[in-house]
């Protein structure tokens, strides 16, 4: 079983965000960064906040790849919501490319219709499928040393602290999860939760909007979420919503979002994260409450300036092909160097230095 807190090499480090599944882009990146996985050469070691897959045309290369780099000491990679989705058997909106799903796409609005679109997306092969798997349950939740922590979603101390030093993450979640369900159950909140999502399409359909607030579905949300160790660290804590704001993402009507936790944050040690679809021009994730907000994309958090999240939004590279773009996306991938603090973007020739 792997330790589930590990430590990260030491001296200069080069931190890739999120990947969903842009293999082309994670090769420029890497030519970039001057690394050459067929080579097996690397300027520095590098480290992957996680998110590797979904969405994206090619998660299967993207897998390989990153695979081949740990494999040959090159780089580390931490364990990221996606995956993890993967690690419990869910499909969601973007992996089914995994599950050999060819329906898998997403809803959008257009015009006066919600349009259904699949997703581009290359498919893994079984003996793939197993191997990925495989490469999953080996990834830490997070990584750390004296000056760095990186972590996919959130650098909470006390929650970090209540892990044990190594287990098999997979069945950690479901127990802890089912230590939720049973409270939520106790409580009657889950019956009344399976009323008001009933009532309203499972929350599912992007054409059938909640007409009235749904506060148990809500607490729910909120509790599996925010009091869950792993998903405290692989998505976030969150935090409720007005009825008024609620908004379509993930396939998903919510009444929750994520908690900007960094502007709490007063350790020491830097923490670099991906997850939140920071913003680079104009990648607006449309209806979505912006957890990450900074005056500039490259901006630093908190009360000491200590927190960056280097995802930039490939993820939604995808939506950006719907429109008809090959090039110039709004979205970038994108790797901080550290301790330069200094950022690479895969379609930017010139490194693009960070602001305390």
């Amino acid at each position: 079983m792997p330790q589930l807190i590990q430590s990260l090499p030491e001296g200069p480090v080069d931190i890739i965000g999120d990947v969903h599944g842009e293999a082309e882009a994670l090769h420029r990146l890497l030519y970039r960064l001057g690394c050459n996985p067929a080579k097996g050469t690397a300027q520095r070691p590098i480290v992957f906040v996680g998110d590797l897959v979904d969405r994206g045309p090619d998660s299967p290369e993207v897998v390989e790849t990153v695979m081949h780099l740990v494999h040959k000491g090159l780089a580390h990679c931490v364990l990221g919501n996606h995956e993890l989705n993967i690690l419990l058997g869910s499909t969601k909106e973007g992996n089914g490319w995994f599950w050999s799903n060819p329906s898998d796409g997403f809803q959008i609005q257009q015009r006066d219709a919600v349009q259904h679109h699949p997703f581009s997306s290359a498919a893994a092969s079984p003996a793939q499928a197993d191997r990925f798997r495989q490469f999953f349950e080996t990834l830490p939740l997070g990584m750390a040393r004296p000056d760095l922590r990186v972590v996919h979603a959130c650098w909470h101390t006390p929650t970090v602290e209540s892990l044990p030093e190594s287990g098999d993450v997979r069945q950690l979640t479901i127990q802890w999860a089912e230590e939720i369900r049973r409270e939520l159950k106790h409580s009657g909140i889950i019956a009344k939760e399976k009323k008001e999502r009933e009532a309203f399409g499972g929350l599912t359909r992007l054409d059938i909007r909640p007409s009235h607030d749904l506060p148990a579905h809500a607490h729910a949300a909120q509790t599996r979420q925010s009091r869950h160790p792993i998903k405290v660290l692989t998505s976030g804590k969150e935090v409720r919503v007005p009825f008024e704001e609620m908004f379509y993402v993930g396939g998903k009507w919510r009444l929750v979002r994520r908690q900007d936790w960094w502007n709490t944050y007063d350790e020491a040690p830097a923490v670099v994260v991906g997850h939140y679809w920071r913003r680079r021009g104009q990648a607006w994730v449309t209806g979505k409450p912006d957890a990450w907000s900074t005056n500039q994309y490259t901006d630093w958090a908190g009360p000491k300036k200590n927190v960056f999240c280097v995802d930039y939004s490939a993820g939604l590279r995808f939506k950006e092909r719907l429109e008809g773009r090959a090039d110039g996306f709004d979205g970038g991938l994108a790797a901080m160097r550290w301790p330069e603090r200094t950022l690479v973007f895969d379609d930017m020739d010139a490194p693009v230095p960070t602001h305390m």
